[in-house]
């Protein structure tokens, strides 16, 4: 997307909401690094457009033109139609059906959201709760949801309230016929995995139309297949944390599998001289204390990858590093320490970084 389009964009009603403001709590900040045009390069095809409340940019090396003319639309449809189905803030998505139906009953979900839901609650059983999908109110209540900033940071008791609606195990999901049951009445927020899905969805459907080379990327989820038209691999920046200025901190090499960074030092404010980040402890319902500047996650698939890097985040840079070298899951971990941000990477991430 060009920075004419950025500033010509005018979001739909409510996408300043939930996924816009989403994507900007898990920030996840991994470009593609790109240099002078070549001819190599401008054998790509590529289709980029706004959905999700964010952009999303589709390169691929063509494979048969004629047929390829209809698929910039194509790829926005599929988007969409996940949009319209994971979003919180259309009032008329299969998600706002869920959250908006009696606690105690199954409800009827399309397939692909009810094995969405399963692979989130996989994850967050597998990291003791770190990532959670039921955590969105606490979200809204610390002024990273749709609301501005409070003017007050949220008291014990407004916590308290909100404590009887929050917890993974409070969801309960089946695939056959496809259905959640919730205890409570409990608010699903996807927006952690969903972009994560979307992108996976995409990359599926270019191999369907036998499109063996490509990079799907959207709000910063990335995954790619085969390499670019000069035969070198897709390479991704992982910015720096530094907030006076963007600029790259490590450059890695993506081959035929998924990346998601999500980060902890643009999203926040300060009151009383204490700040406040967006990464949330669903355990505590607080922001997190610890010196984790962000985390980058490699994974087989793009939903995969966003999940477990929020859910890194969360658990900091010691427990999250234990956790993802214990589950071989390959991370690299920027940390605040003595005066810098240094690096720490685990479970093979080193293989991914550029010389």
């Amino acid at each position: 997307m060009t920075l004419a389009d950025r500033h010509n964009y005018v979001a739909p009603k409510g996408a300043t909401l939930r996924f816009r403001l989403i994507c900007l709590r898990l920030l996840l900040v991994v470009t593609l690094v790109s240099g002078c045009s070549s001819p190599e390069q401008e054998q790509l095809k590529t289709v980029t457009g706004l959905a999700m409340g964010t952009s999303y940019s589709v390169k691929w090396l063509p494979v048969n033109a004629a047929a390829e003319q209809a698929y910039g639309s194509q790829i926005n449809d599929l988007i969409r139609q996940v949009e319209l189905t994971m979003s919180t803030y259309m009032d008329a998505s299969d998600l706002s059906g869920l959250n908006g139906s009696p606690a105690g009953i199954w409800h009827s979900v399309p397939a692909e959201m009810a094995a969405l839901i399963a692979q989130a609650q996989a994850i967050s059983q597998s990291t003791a709760g770190a990532f959670d999908i039921t955590i969105g109110p606490v979200v809204d209540l610390w002024g990273f949801g749709p609301d501005p900033k409070p003017e007050t940071i949220p008291t014990a008791d407004q916590l308290d309230a909100l404590r009887p609606l929050i917890g993974h195990q409070q969801i309960v999901v089946r695939q056959n016929p496809p259905a959640v049951k919730k205890a409570n009445a409990n608010a699903i927020d996807l927006s952690a995995i969903a972009k994560g899905y979307a992108v996976d969805r995409v990359a599926q459907w270019l191999e369907q139309q036998s499109i063996e080379h490509y990079l799907v990327e959207i709000g910063g989820e990335i995954r790619t297949k085969g390499t670019k038209p000069d035969q070198q691999p897709w390479r991704i920046a992982i910015e720096s944390p530094g907030q006076q200025t963007r600029s790259v901190f490590e450059v890695v090499r993506v081959e035929n599998r998924a990346v998601a960074t999500s980060g902890n030092y643009r999203n926040y404010y300060e009151e009383g001289g204490v700040r406040y980040a967006h990464t949330l402890d669903p355990q505590t319902l607080q922001p997190v204390r610890h010196k984790l500047a962000s985390v980058t996650v490699m994974a087989d698939n793009a939903a995969r990858a966003d999940a477990l890097a929020t859910a890194l985040m969360v658990l900091g840079e010691e427990k999250g590093m234990a956790w993802a070298a214990m589950h071989k899951v390959p991370a690299y971990f920027i940390i605040w320490q003595d005066n810098q941000f240094v690096a720490r990477q685990v479970a093979g991430f080193g293989q991914f970084i550029e010389p």
